[in-house]
């Protein structure tokens, strides 16, 4: 970058310039006129001692001996400083400058320009080069009227031209040593000047630079000269609306950043090479380690090779529009992603990816297709079985009463298994509308157990199969459940303990405390429950005998209604089957709770 003056340099030098450039042409004019003036005054002064001499030398004479004439003049040359000649018929007879026994050796000056014009009747003047005193000389001559029978006498007077020059040159230092003040004080004022307007720059630039690093309250309050006042108030004014919008920026900023955070959705923001920029904190229920991958690729953070092509396609310009895409993901988890393409401030292409999570919403359509379904035909069996039978009746019915008995006994029994399905049905979409947890549960585990117990006798009763409740620990902790909820789903377990146990086995019950949980166990000897089925055991509808309706009237829910409400107070239901490995018999069905 080449070298800039700075502007204080700059008003020097112009300063100076401009007034060496005025100064130098006044001195100009000034030694001309002078030159011209001087002339007119030497030759004023000149002719004025020319009259005095001739003056003095009419008054003076008539000289009797020409060596008196010759002493009378050398004495006024010499208190004038001047050569004084005298000329007669062109010869020279007395010269102040020269001996008066050389005088006859000199030149005949009848030639000479002054000589000629002097006898004219002029004042005759000129310049030249004497050879008597080898030295420059101005000459001034005038007529001098003659005595009777003699020749007209020229009177000339001579000065050196260095007495001149030398009175030019001394007028010139004069006026230079004038000019030399004159330079030094100008160039302190320009200084002065400069510095001042200098200062009120820099006053500028640190204002500037200080609104630049975000001090917006400086202010310019002073300023050198009237015509920095447009500047320091245009200055004033740009900081205010800088001020301003910076605020409103950064509200706005803190009002998308705060949107960006609390965001359900998940959202990755790229940068122009297509990496990643930011993340917000939803997107970790997507992919949990999508923050340890700012400044990488979208594969690396989400594993899916379709998203990182769409996001190719999009940054490389194959479209400009958002582009929408349902993405599976591992685990069964679904996505419905949004990429949303658009250009930074030096038109780069950038993008946002944006991702909801539908698997839930998935699952939720996924099981109610299922729950319609299994509804649908679960329902359908008993209804069938019931129209026929009804039909049955209106339009043959039998003659023995026994036979129209069995006939409204199987008509019951199925009404009897809708209403279970129904009532199963309706516990669990209340189970799942209950959603979290609440605070302030509590339970007696005794108390839930006893009621159970005693509404299962009955049921055990009738096959024989004998209910056996181990003693419980003393001080056994209340479950952080709500008592109904533990009553349904301790009658859940039992009920279906009992339906699948043979005739005169045992089933056992067990509570215990362990650590934070309180832990129930229900114990059959029923038949074993393969490993394949175990996991689906707790899925609505579900049976392993593939039937959807027993002859106990079971549709298949009550499992999943006690896993779902158990869950729902952050405990959980398990089985392990078969107890008896080699005759493949035996279940225990285990409840967590959390403590209360």
């Amino acid at each position: 970058m080449p070298r800039v003056r700075s502007i204080q340099m700059r008003v020097l030098l112009w300063g100076w310039g401009v007034l060496i450039a005025g100064l130098a042409l006044a001195f100009w004019r000034y030694s001309s006129t002078l030159d011209q003036e001087t002339a007119r005054d030497f030759e004023r002064d000149t002719q004025a001692k020319l009259a005095t001499v001739q003056w003095l030398l009419e008054r003076g004479g008539p000289f009797a001996d020409p060596r008196d004439r010759q002493d009378f003049l050398h004495s006024l040359g010499g208190s004038m400083g001047m050569r004084i000649s005298l000329i007669e018929g062109g010869r020279v007879v007395a010269d102040t400058n020269v001996p008066f026994d050389e005088i006859g050796r000199l030149d005949d000056h009848s030639t000479r320009p002054e000589v000629l014009a002097a006898l004219g009747g002029e004042v005759g003047q000129a310049t030249r080069h004497s050879v008597t005193l080898d030295r420059d000389m101005i000459y001034m001559a005038r007529k001098l009227a003659g005595q009777e029978g003699a020749p007209d006498a020229v009177l000339r007077l001579a000065a050196p031209v260095s007495l001149v020059r030398l009175h030019l040159q001394r007028m010139r230092w004069a006026l230079l040593a004038a000019v030399v003040p004159l330079l030094v004080g100008s160039g302190v004022l320009l200084w002065l000047l400069s510095r001042t307007i200098t200062s009120g720059i820099a006053q500028f630039t640190e204002a500037a630079q200080a609104i630049g690093d975000g001090d917006y309250r400086r202010k310019i309050l002073f300023y050198p000269a009237a015509e920095f006042q447009p500047l320091a108030e245009a200055i004033n004014r740009m900081a205010k609306k800088i001020k301003k919008n910076v605020k409103i920026i950064e509200n706005q900023r803190g009002e998308l950043w705060a949107m960006f955070e609390g965001m359900s959705e998940g959202v990755m923001v790229l940068d122009s090479a297509g990496l990643i920029l930011h993340v917000n904190p939803a997107l970790s229920s997507i992919f949990p380690r999508a923050h340890e991958f700012i400044g990488r690729a979208p594969l690396e953070a989400t594993m899916s090779l379709d998203i990182q092509n769409i996001v190719d396609s999009v940054m490389a310009g194959h479209t400009s529009e958002r582009v929408n895409r349902q993405i599976e993901l591992k685990d069964r988890h679904c996505a419905e992603m949004t990429v949303v393409p658009f250009r930074d401030h030096k038109f780069r292409p950038r993008v946002i990816l944006v991702f909801h999570d539908t698997s839930e919403q998935k699952r939720v359509e996924r099981v109610l297709r299922d729950f319609v379904a299994n509804a649908s035909h679960q329902l359908r069996t008993p209804l069938t079985s019931i129209r026929g039978y009804a039909e049955t009746l209106l339009d043959a019915p039998p003659a023995e009463d026994e036979k129209r008995r069995e006939f409204l006994e199987i008509i019951h029994a199925n009404a009897v298994h809708m209403a279970k399905v129904i009532g199963g049905m309706f516990a669990l979409a209340k189970s799942e509308r209950d959603g979290k947890r609440p605070s302030d549960l509590h339970a007696s585990i005794p108390q839930a157990l006893d009621h159970a117990l005693k509404n299962a006798s009955f049921a055990a009763g009738d096959k024989d199969i004998a209910l056996d409740l181990a003693a419980l620990p003393e001080n056994l902790p209340a479950a952080a459940a709500d008592p109904d909820g533990l009553l349904q789903i301790v009658e859940s377990i039992l009920d279906n303990a009992i339906k699948y146990s043979p005739e005169g086995t045992t089933v056992s019950v067990s509570a215990e405390a362990d650590g934070g949980s309180v832990v129930l166990r229900f114990a059959d000897q029923g038949p074993g429950i393969s490993e394949e089925n175990q996991a689906r055991i707790f899925e609505r509808f579900f049976r392993a005998d593939g039937n959807g309706v027993d002859g106990a009237g079971s549709a298949g829910l009550g499992l999943a209604i006690c896993r779902h409400i158990a869950r729902n107070y952050g405990g959980e239901v398990t089985v392990q089957s078969p107890m008896d490995p080699q005759a493949g018999t035996g279940s225990v069905f285990t409840v967590r709770l959390p403590v209360a």
